[in-house]
């Protein structure tokens, strides 16, 4: 099996992440988080609990709003312990790459990609995170499984491109940046 968290390391030492800036958007930043277990690397996503606005029972990285006096890595970090308990201390950063925006919620997000260096344990912040789960990263890889998915959005169905990991639509924003991740580790250039 490949490490994949390995190469990405590698990949986005090069990379000149694309930087988003709005004085009418918030900011927010994400961790793509990754575990590697037996030689197999496995990405960490969570469901968003219900009533919490937009983006209410989708799928998503760890992570949400940069607060004042605070970097996006710190605020990626700082979610996620908020969100999954994962503290920093057991969290690598291996590198950010392109800021993406979603329009309907006024937020310009910066990601970053990690490694979970322990045995997660989770403790769920429940108001915010219904559940979390980790799906294996050659999932992705295979163009196969990124196919047009139905999501119901505030009452309208919608036909969107994604992932159907077990029956969890992956779509938008997360999709978007679960793509760029795949992209980076297939570009020869890098």
């Amino acid at each position: 099996m490949i490490d994949y968290t390995s190469v990405l390391k590698e990949k986005l030492k090069y990379l000149k992440p694309r930087e988003l800036f709005s004085e009418k958007m918030k900011k927010a930043a994400v961790l793509a988080l990754f575990y590697n277990v037996h030689g197999d690397t496995g990405l960490i996503l969570t469901r968003k609990a219900q009533g919490i606005g937009y983006h209410s029972d989708q799928i998503s990285f760890p992570g949400g709003n940069v607060e004042d006096q605070e970097t996006t890595v710190q605020a990626a970090l700082r979610e996620t312990k908020e969100e999954i308990g994962i503290d920093k201390k057991f969290i690598e950063i291996i590198g950010r790459f392109h800021d993406d925006s979603v329009p309907i919620s006024k937020f310009i997000v910066t990601p970053y990609a990690a490694l979970l260096k322990t045995q997660p344990v989770f403790k769920l912040q429940t108001s915010e995170v219904k559940e979390v789960f980790t799906v294996p990263f050659e999932f992705f890889l295979d163009d196969a499984n990124y196919t047009p998915q139905n999501v119901l959005i505030r009452g309208n169905e919608l036909t969107v491109e994604g992932y159907n990991y077990n029956g969890r639509i992956i779509w938008g924003l997360t999709c978007r940046f679960i793509r760029t991740l795949v992209e980076i580790i297939k570009d020869t250039s890098l």
